[in-house]
């Protein structure tokens, strides 16, 4: 078999901001050919640890001597201070501090320090030298905090005021950039490609439940679930997961609720999502509902953490409730821990999206390539791409190559039709080959490939040729490769310049 012109995946990822590493071969040479990636926003995934993240990537180190081996060496310095061992200490005079010029306004930073020692008294924070306070010092421990600099000189300070005093050691700042990178998604061992669409979480906390916009609330002979934050380590493997015990009182009606709520959501058909888990060694089920939506049972289950949603059919101003109720439970308690709530308005669940103290959008995943003329040819070759659909939406889903137009296309699209995909290949917008295939399920995931041949065209799926098509000519100028509201998972992705022998095909796609 030839060597694809062109491959994404088959677990080689490689990212940078603004693009996803794509490859091909010359001989025995790796060459780069990197796909454009946009979304001005953050996004998670799960990594390969099985954690949920931001994806991130940071530069090189900012800060001269932050370990202090070198004492003060590399920083200026005003009132008490001193450095001693591999710590600094700062305070208890009225107004202490060190600081760098490290700061670019308008960029982004992820800072870390290592508190060592605070004695509560007065404040201990980051600020620039605008006057922004960037961090509070509440506790010892190491401590990550990220800010965009908005000040227009470049001091990065770490001050003590009011007689704060002090000590930290391994102090860091590294540019991060967390917009328009890919996302390669972890289920066990496998990885894929996540492409979504443009989603917000309405609530404005989704992990701080002792904020005002969550509620304890209780009916009947229940009581009111008790919160605790910062009880265990949740998905994203720190300790900032709650507790949350409901407790009915050995109530069984209706009125009986012991209920966590997130007043006044204002949404139109809104899906709710936890992350949720038992406290201990019993499997609790508990109710997930909006509003005056029905009741929807869940499961938290003991040593694994599940994601758990729904789909409402209420719109409006309603709660976002977890609750047990009466006779919808069989649990008088429920000891759980819970993290990472969202609502969001869609047919189907997307990517975590934290938020804190107001609304985030999570933008559109966006690929394409141009100007690969000399990758594609437009003559015959075969298009394959193992995917699977985030969901079967009614929704065109296109990856194809085309001239920069839609008059000539190859194409492999999820349809509007229920669980459908299609092959398409047009030529000066004339429809010239078309064939599609039903699997049982199209979020999971399925080898694909389109053969493309003046009159040699066929459809080839999971290691069987679906369907072909012996009449028609070839697509014009093929010159890029597009997502096209694409929105699912990619294992891997190739292109080929010689229309692959059935043989050839039914092997690249087994």
């Amino acid at each position: 078999m030839a060597n694809p012109s062109l491959q994404i995946g088959n677990s080689n990822w490689a990212i940078k901001e603004d693009n996803l590493l794509g490859y091909s071969t010359a001989g025995t040479r790796f060459v780069p050919q990197p796909i454009t990636m946009t979304r001005a926003s953050a996004g998670t995934r799960v990594n390969s640890s099985g954690l949920v993240e931001t994806v991130e990537l940071l530069g090189s180190e900012e800060i001269t001597n932050g370990d202090f081996a070198s004492d003060l060496t590399g920083w200026t310095g005003y009132g008490t201070r001193s450095a001693t061992g591999g710590v600094a200490t700062i305070g208890a005079s009225a107004n202490s501090g060190i600081y760098q010029g490290v700061l670019t306004q308008g960029v982004r930073y992820n800072v870390t320090v290592n508190v060592t020692s605070y004695d509560g008294v007065g404040t201990a924070q980051f600020a620039d030298n605008n006057g922004n306070n960037l961090y509070t010092i509440t506790e010892t421990g190491i401590q990550t905090f990220t800010f965009i600099s908005a000040a227009t000189s470049a001091n990065l300070i770490l001050r003590g005021l009011s007689n704060a005093l002090f000590s930290v050691s391994n102090v860091s700042v590294k540019e991060s950039t967390k917009n328009n990178l890919a996302r390669v998604d972890y289920d066990g061992t496998a990885s894929s490609l996540l492409v979504e669409p443009e989603r917000t979480n309405l609530l404005t906390y989704s992990e701080d439940f002792s904020n005002a916009v969550w509620s304890e609330v209780s009916g009947g002979s229940a009581s009111n679930p008790v919160l605790t934050n910062d009880y265990a380590i949740s998905p994203d493997g720190t300790q900032n997961a709650t507790r949350c015990l409901f407790d009915m009182g050995g109530g069984t009606t209706t009125s009986d609720y012991s209920r966590l709520r997130y007043l006044n959501l204002t949404a139109t058909t809104p899906l709710i999502s936890i992350y949720i888990k038992s406290n201990n060694a019993t499997t609790y089920q508990l109710n997930l509902s909006y509003g005056g939506d029905a009741l929807f049972l869940v499961d938290a289950k003991p040593n694994e953490w599940t994601r758990v949603d729904k789909l409402t059919t209420a719109s409006g101003s309603f709660d976002y409730r977890l609750e047990l109720r009466g006779t919808k439970t069989s649990d008088d308690i429920a000891d759980v821990l819970i993290w990472g709530a969202q609502a969001e308005e869609g047919s189907y669940p997307t990517s975590y999206i934290p938020t804190d103290g107001s609304t985030v959008t999570r933008v559109q995943d966006q690929y394409s390539k141009t100007g690969i003329s000399n990758l594609i040819n437009s003559e015959e070759g075969v298009l394959f791409v193992e995917m699977a659909a985030l969901d079967s939406d009614g929704t065109y889903r296109y990856i194809k190559l085309s001239d920069g137009t839609t008059a000539n296309t190859v194409q492999i699209r999820y349809s509007n039709v229920s669980n459908n995909i299609q092959a398409l290949v047009y030529s000066s917008s004339a429809l010239q080959a078309f064939t599609s295939y039903t699997p049982t399920d199209t979020t999971s995931f399925h080898k694909i490939a389109i053969k493309y041949k003046e009159n040699d065209f066929a459809l080839w799926v999971d290691g069987t040729e679906i369907g072909t098509d012996t009449s028609g000519t070839t697509a014009l100028n093929l010159s890029s490769l597009v997502f096209t509201n694409f929105f699912g998972k990619v294992k891997q992705l190739q292109v080929f310049k010689t229309a692959l022998t059935d043989s050839e095909l039914a092997t690249l796609t087994t």
